[in-house]
């Protein structure tokens, strides 16, 4: 299959569409509807899980999201010859697969950023297990906020050859596939620390073009999690700094952070963490004793 016209199925987020499957029986359409979390032990976050919908008769479901941007972000695009119970079966093993440490945690793969992410991440031979009754599925591209929109570029990720029964450890993430969903989260983050800090200040960006924009916030992240940082409010608290007094600022002999340094030096001491925040109460009241000077 390589048209995404031909899908039978669509895969949706329960947490990106709220109330999705309420709206799907609210249509009065001829549509199988079946919430991936319901005989399991989430069922009572059904609403909020992968929800499977499977099209009959003349039901537009399908095209409505082939011409959508937005359901393009929450919802995937399947095709598959196999009955929607032997579809959702095989889906479900990857609700809470184990990883290669013998951990668990439960599988996004109906976000379409998470299932590009994932998928990319394997090889023929073991995508073709990963799909197993699924032919093709169609996901959306990730493309960031700041980059250029050069259509609604759609991947297919397809089954080159069918595949026997499953071995009891198909659906394991390996290291990989750790670090694709890693890469995944980290897509997360920047487009919520881009917009951030454009709500801070809509001229943060406006002398970087793309490239530079996505330079500036790998350096950014990148350089805030070599000085020791780990949460996200860390890492915002290590952005918000950079813009207002460099991204330098950390090492730069003449910045306010060494005059910091200087005025108390116990706070070089402090574990990184606490140190961003007493750093950032010591910005802020510098920002208010500047502001009240222009006042």
């Amino acid at each position: 299959m390589s048209s995404p016209s031909q899908a039978n199925f669509l895969l949706i987020d329960g947490v990106l569409r709220q109330d999705a499957a309420a709206s799907l029986y609210q249509r009065g359409e001829s549509l199988e509807v079946w919430p991936l979390y319901i005989g399991t032990r989430w069922a009572e976050l059904h609403d909020l899980g992968p929800i499977l919908v499977s099209t009959q008769g003349s039901s537009p479901l399908l095209s409505e999201w082939h011409k959508s941007l937005s359901q393009k972000s929450d919802a995937c695009a399947l095709f598959s010859h196999a009955p929607m119970s032997a579809v959702a079966d095989h889906l479900r093993n990857f609700i809470c697969p184990p990883d290669h440490n013998g951990n668990t945690g439960l599988l996004r793969f109906a976000d379409p950023l998470v299932t590009h992410f994932w998928l990319s991440s394997y090889g023929p031979v073991h995508l073709n297990r990963v799909l197993g009754p699924i032919e093709t599925i169609w996901v959306k591209a990730p493309v960031h906020t700041w980059q250029p929109k050069d259509g609604e570029l759609l991947t297919p990720f397809t089954r080159t050859q069918s595949t026997e029964a499953p071995d009891s450890k198909f659906d394991l993430l390996g290291e990989v596939q750790i670090k694709a969903l890693e890469l995944a989260y980290r897509w997360q983050f920047k487009e919520r620390l881009y917009a951030w800090l454009n709500t801070r200040d809509t001229q943060t960006f406006s002398l970087l073009n793309d490239d530079q924009t996505e330079w500036w916030l790998e350096y950014v992240l990148n350089s805030g999690s070599a000085w020791g940082l780990v949460s996200e409010r860390g890492l915002v608290t290590w952005a918000e700094t950079c813009v207002d007094w460099g991204r330098d600022f950390a090492t730069r002999p003449d910045s306010p952070y060494q005059e910091w340094l200087r005025l108390e030096p116990e706070n070089g001491r402090l574990a990184p963490e606490l140190r961003i925040e007493a750093l950032d109460d010591y910005r802020q009241q510098q920002l208010e004793a500047k502001d009240t000077t222009n006042a």
